[in-house]
């Protein structure tokens, strides 16, 4: 079974998948990773953001994803990166390649192969912006998860400070609403909710309450 969970940046998704993994046995596909994972490459190897810089690199990256205690972990050259993921530049650029076509159709058939892999036995929670929409449109339930702006980049700001990052919260708001923008207007796989995707947003919802919704939606199916 495949669970397509869409949204915008910091709006709760990967946090409400990441618990529903841990609630039902299923593997927690976070494709935000796999973008931010090629980003750092990019960003390492002083890559340009074009379609010609990505034909340089990504025949030459070695990107692998694999499964541990239903979390997703993701190797570049055989490093887990998984960890090095979260930082405003690997946001910024991850949002930059996202736009091109063949990063898109690389990481396309990366997402497919681990939903073939575990969307079966035991099946996946694949979180992003096109899950239920490009990638897994035949995906059983699909909920699109949304939050006010102010909310998402209080949330955001929390986690990078906590995380030991020195950034202001005007920064972290400045970067959403970027990204809100070009996640929306891009011409490949713009963010959109898929016709049949429930919308749930997280404004006033804690954590537990999150979860405590979507586990209802997923009985009720």
């Amino acid at each position: 079974m495949i669970i397509a969970i869409d949204g915008h940046a910091a709006s709760g998704k990967s946090t409400v998948a990441r618990q529903l993994a841990e609630v039902s046995g299923f593997v927690f596909m976070d494709s935000g990773l796999m973008y931010r994972a090629v980003a750092l490459g990019f960003l390492k190897h002083k890559i340009e953001c074009t379609e010609d810089g990505a034909k340089v690199y990504l025949p030459e990256m070695q990107l692998d994803v694999d499964c541990v205690r239903s979390r997703m972990k993701v190797y570049i050259d055989e490093t887990d990166v998984t960890a090095k993921l979260h930082t405003s530049q690997v946001t910024e650029v991850s949002s930059l390649i996202a736009k091109l076509q063949i990063v898109r159709d690389v990481l396309l058939g990366v997402q497919r192969g681990f939903g073939e892999r575990f969307g079966h036995t035991p099946g996946i929670l694949a979180v992003g912006r096109d899950m239920g929409t490009v990638v897994f449109p035949e995906a059983r339930m699909k909920f699109f998860v949304t939050a006010s702006l102010e909310v998402r980049a209080r949330r955001r700001y929390n986690e990078l400070i906590q995380a030991g990052n020195d950034v202001t919260f005007r920064e972290i708001y400045d970067a959403i609403a970027r990204r809100d923008y070009q996640d929306s207007n891009r011409k490949i796989a713009p963010l959109k909710k898929a016709p049949d995707a429930i919308v749930v947003n997280t404004d006033h919802l804690t954590c537990d309450s999150q979860l405590q919704l979507l586990l209802e939606y997923i009985k009720e199916r």
